[in-house]
Parts: C-alpha cells; sequence; structure tokens
C-alpha cells in the first residue's frame, strides 16, 4: 500500500479529507498531514512518501513552490494540486511542475478518489515494470555464459552480421573482440573417464578446463569458448590490451599460446584425472575467418589425432597441402533443410542461388566436378525430404524431365543443375500453396456448415472457431483471404437473408423471425434489418408482391 501526504493551510480541509476518503480503496494504506510546505517537507524526509495532495495558496511555501522542491529533492512522488483559484496561470504553473492532477476546490470527493486511483495505477505499472526489466536483467546475467557460447557456435557455423548488429551484440554479451582483430583458437577433445560421463557432467567438466583455461591464460588473453556438435570444447583467444606480448619478440602471442595451451594439458591432467588433446589451430581475422580457422582445425582433428589420446597438435605442424574446395554456403544456416521446413521458398530459392553462385566461383581456380556431385546430391535429398515428409510422393508433385534427376542423376554443367534445382523447388512451392488453398478452401466450407446449421444458436466467433480447432484471430484471417468477405460479414449478411426469407414464405411473427435467425432481443433486430434492407421486417413483409 502506498503513502500519501495532504498539505493545506486549513487544518479542517486537510482533517476532512484524511477521515472521510476511504483511501485503502484507492490503494492508499498511510495518509500523513501536514499545515505549511516547510511541515510538508520535514514529513517527506522522515516518510517513504509516494503521493503529495496540496493547497496552492498557502501563507510562506505556496504548493508550486512546494512541489518544484520535492520534484528536485524526490523526483519519485508524484502530485497532485488544489486551488479554489480557476486561473490558467496555476494550470500552467502545475503542469511546468509535472503535476499529475490539477483539481479545483471544492472538488468532490468522486473526483479527488478517481484522480488518487489513476495515479496508484500508473505508479503500480512503473513499479511492475521496473520489476519486469531487473528479473529481465538478472535472467540476462545469470545466462550470459550461455548468450556468449551460442554466439561463438553461430560463428562456427557460418552465421554472419552486418557490421553494426556484430558490434551492438559483442557489447550486449561483453565481449572484448573487435571486427577485423587477429584471434587464435584451440580446440580440445575430452577423453578417457571424461568422455563417458552424463551430459550434465559433462557440462560441468568442461566449466572445469574453462575455468583452468582462464587461470593459465587470463593475464595475457581474453577467453571466449563453447562447446560444439562434435562435443569439442572451441576457444578462441584475443591479446589483452594491457598484456606486453609483442609479436617481435621470441614471446609471440602464437608461441605463447602453444605454451599456454601445453600447460592447460598438464593441469587438466594433474587436478581433473582426465586426458584431454589440444589442437591449436592457426590464427584468423575475426569475425570472418574463425568459421574458416575451425573447419580445418575439425578436419586436422580427424585427420591427425583419430583415436589417439592424449595428442598435442599444432598449426605448425599440419601440411601446406590445398584441401579441396568446400561450398561453404551448402552448409551455412540456415540449411536448406531448414528453410523447406519452414516454407520459406523464397529465401529457399536465394539460399540455391547463392551455392551455384559459389560454386561458379570456385571453378574459375579448382576442379569441380567432385563438388558438384556433392551439391547435387545435398540438394536432392533436401528436395526428397521435405516432399516425402508432407506425406506426397516425388512422381507425384514432380514433372518427368525433374523426377528423371533423382532416377538417374545428370550434373553435367553447373547450369544444368541449377536450372533442376529451381524448377524442383518452384514444382514443391506450388504444391505447398495448392494442399494450403485446398485447407484453406475446406475450412471455409466447414464454417459455412456450421454457420448454417447453428445460426438460431450460437455462431460467434469464439464457437465456430472452437469447432474448427482453430484460434479466432487465424480463422479469421483465412476466412477472409480465402472467401473475400469477412466471417462476421457473412454471419450478419445470412442473417439478413434467412430473416427475409422467413418474412416472404412464413407468416411467424416478427420476434420469432428475429429467435430462428439468432437474435433474442427484438428491437436490436429490427435495427440491424433495416440497416441491411433500409426498411424495417414488418415493411418488407407488407411491401411484397402479390
Amino acid at each position: 500500500m502506498l503513502q500519501i501526504l495532504l498539505v493545506d493551510d486549513e487544518r479542517s480541509v486537510i482533517e476532512t479529507l484524511a477521515e472521510t476518503i476511504p483511501w485503502e480503496e484507492c490503494g492508499i494504506g498511510i495518509v500523513h498531514e501536514a499545515l505549511s510546505g516547510v511541515m510538508a517537507l520535514e514529513i517527506i524526509e522522515n516518510n517513504d512518501i509516494d503521493i503529495v495532495i496540496t493547497d496552492i495558496r498557502m501563507p510562506g511555501m505556496s504548493g508550486i513552490e512546494l512541489i518544484a522542491t520535492i520534484h528536485e529533492r524526490w523526483p519519485q512522488v508524484h502530485s497532485i494540486l488544489l486551488s479554489g483559484y480557476s486561473d490558467f496561470e496555476y494550470a500552467k504553473q502545475a503542469i511546468a511542475q509535472e503535476s499529475f492532477d490539477y483539481l479545483l476546490k471544492p472538488v468532490s470527493d468522486e473526483d479527488l478518489m478517481d484522480s488518487v486511483k489513476r495515479l496508484v495505477s500508473r505508479i503500480k505499472k512503473k513499479w511492475e515494470a521496473a520489476a519486469s526489466y531487473q528479473r529481465a536483467l538478472n535472467a540476462f546475467q545469470e545466462n550470459l555464459p550461455l548468450l556468449q557460447s551460442m554466439m561463438l557456435n553461430e560463428l562456427l557455423t557460418g552465421k554472419s552480421y552486418d557490421q553494426k548488429t556484430l558490434a551492438d551484440k559483442l557489447d550486449l554479451l561483453g565481449l572484448p573482440y573487435a571486427e577485423g582483430e587477429e584471434l587464435g583458437m584451440l580446440i580440445i577433445r575430452m577423453e578417457e573417464h571424461l568422455s563417458e560421463m552424463a551430459d550434465r557432467d559433462l557440462t560441468l567438466m568442461e566449466y572445469a578446463i574453462c575455468n583452468i583455461i582462464s587461470e593459465v591464460m587470463h593475464n595475457h588473453f581474453h577467453i571466449w569458448h563453447t562447446r560444439d556438435a562434435h562435443d569439442y570444447i572451441v576457444v578462441l583467444v584475443s591479446v589483452r590490451l594491457t598484456s606486453k606480448v609483442s609479436t617481435s619478440t621470441e614471446e609471440s602471442p602464437k608461441t605463447l599460446l602453444e605454451h599456454y595451451a601445453a600447460q592447460v594439458q598438464t593441469n587438466v591432467q594433474l587436478y581433473l584425472k582426465g586426458a584431454i588433446s589440444i589442437l591449436v589451430g592457426n590464427w584468423g581475422k575475426f569475425p570472418y575467418q574463425i568459421g574458416e580457422v575451425y573447419e580445418r582445425a575439425v578436419m586436422s582433428m580427424r585427420k591427425r589425432m583419430g583415436q589417439v589420446q592424449g595428442l598435442f597438435v599444432t598449426s605448425s605442424d599440419e601440411t601446406d597441402a590445398d584441401p579441396l574446395h568446400t561450398i561453404r554456403s551448402l552448409y551455412k544456416p540456415p540449411t536448406l533443410f531448414n528453410l523447406l521446413e519452414a516454407g520459406r521458398f523464397e529465401q529457399a530459392e536465394h539460399k540455391i542461388k547463392q551455392i551455384f553462385g559459389e560454386l561458379l566461383h570456385s571453378a574459375e581456380n579448382h576442379d569441380i566436378a567432385e563438388p558438384l556431385i556433392e551439391v547435387y546430391h545435398a540438394l536432392a535429398g533436401a528436395f526428397a525430404y521435405i516432399i516425402h515428409k508432407n506425406g506426397r510422393q516425388l512422381s507425384a508433385i514432380l514433372p518427368s524431365e525433374s523426377y528423371r534427376y533423382f532416377q538417374a542423376p545428370s550434373y553435367s554443367t553447373v547450369h544444368q543443375l541449377l536450372d533442376w534445382s529451381i524448377r524442383t523447388l518452384r514444382h514443391i512451392r506450388n504444391d505447398a500453396e495448392q494442399e494450403l488453398k485446398d485447407n484453406h478452401s475446406t475450412i471455409v466450407h466447414t464454417v459455412n456448415s456450421f454457420v448454417d446449421l447453428h445460426l438460431a444458436t450460437d455462431v460467434s466467433l469464439p464457437a465456430i472457431a472452437d469447432h474448427v480447432h482453430l484460434h479466432p484471430v487465424y480463422l479469421s484471417k483465412v476466412y477472409k483471404t480465402e472467401s473475400g468477405e469477412a466471417l462476421t460479414a457473412y454471419v450478419y449478411r445470412l442473417r439478413m437473408e434467412r430473416a427475409a426469407f422467413y418474412l416472404r414464405t412464413s407468416t411467424a411473427k416478427v420476434f420469432e423471425v428475429a429467435k430462428l435467425v439468432g437474435y433474442n432481443n427484438t428491437a436490436y433486430f429490427i435495427r440491424v434489418f433495416k440497416k441491411f434492407y433500409d426498411v424495417t421486417p414488418q415493411e418488407y413483409r407488407e411491401h411484397l408482391p402479390d
């Protein structure tokens, strides 16, 4: 409950207000009284006052001067001004001092209570908003390590941000990295009993290993880590600005990182009683080279470490052989699988063109015979997956020339395969849109049947939506899109047409006709009928041709 302070130089006025107004109904728990501005300031000094109601004309300190002082010293305190003078100058001063309300005396209990209730409601909404913000802030702080880990995972799997978005997100997550900065990478594989732990224990072990990394490296490097899809711990490092490491000295960042990585491996064995293999990857510019550095590191883990445990490999140990070019956009999220599942066909077409654009670019310097096969099988697999997931057969959706590619692949040129991919995607899209249209048509038919049968009882939007198991808002949109007429307009039109039919073909009285079409209030029925036909039901019946 809030605390309120009543200020007036007339004791009878504030005593009457204090005793006659049911303050608890207004959300007020404690009522304070003051006979002057000076006394009011003393009370506010010693109590948690929320609202001040003050007269304007008082000897010494006026009400305007009082609220000006209050708003300067206690900006959270709200005010309502009372005045016996309907002078616009006072109203202007009240507005200038951001007073919540300005009421003329003698003010009625109802007007004063209404003003206080509105102010209490505003204060409580501010409290709720502040509490909600604080809860969100607390939740954000609690989940900050997880959010940082998720962002790193996104970057490793190819997600890109524009310059401003990247800077804003790094700032929000408290990550001290900048575009173009050189970053190093460690890939850590947990082994022996560490890799056999349950997921919860594995997370705790990841936390413990990263704590060791931080303890060992924090003087020279910023640490950013995550656990990837292979259950490797991936660690990005950047040189701290306060670090004295210099690339011109023997202890370059690269050399120092390798030294620290070896120390981490030893400490994990010593303190956690488990083995880890570590690969110290290449350095790359943030964020654009991070995905490529990560891919090469994972490939090295697979090729060089195999099942051997407790290994330590550095980028200097890697061969310089140029690997076969990988079509990165083929696997960069959102993948074609994701886009097709979400029905985002325009983005899917853009994705396909992006894949083939990279393939053509690669053809300038690489043999793309095998990447072409890789792209074909990836696209064909995605197309077959979404068609079968929708309960359809390839042969039922695709014309023979497109279906033939699934039976006997033919991808002699990039342009041939691109043309086939776009045509196949558009066949899938057309089928999905037709199926959706058929579904919508069925919904409209079901709705019309329901309304026709229940016109005299309940054809409200919630009742109809419940019948077809759809949300009312979604149902309204589907009905309007498919039929071209709002559902409420259709119900109204049907009622009027049915009423006119009864008036023409039966001797039922007007109130009986009203009930037959769902109106219990005859006067209201007459009014809406006249609005529709420009005549009352009785006039409509009287002017029927013989």
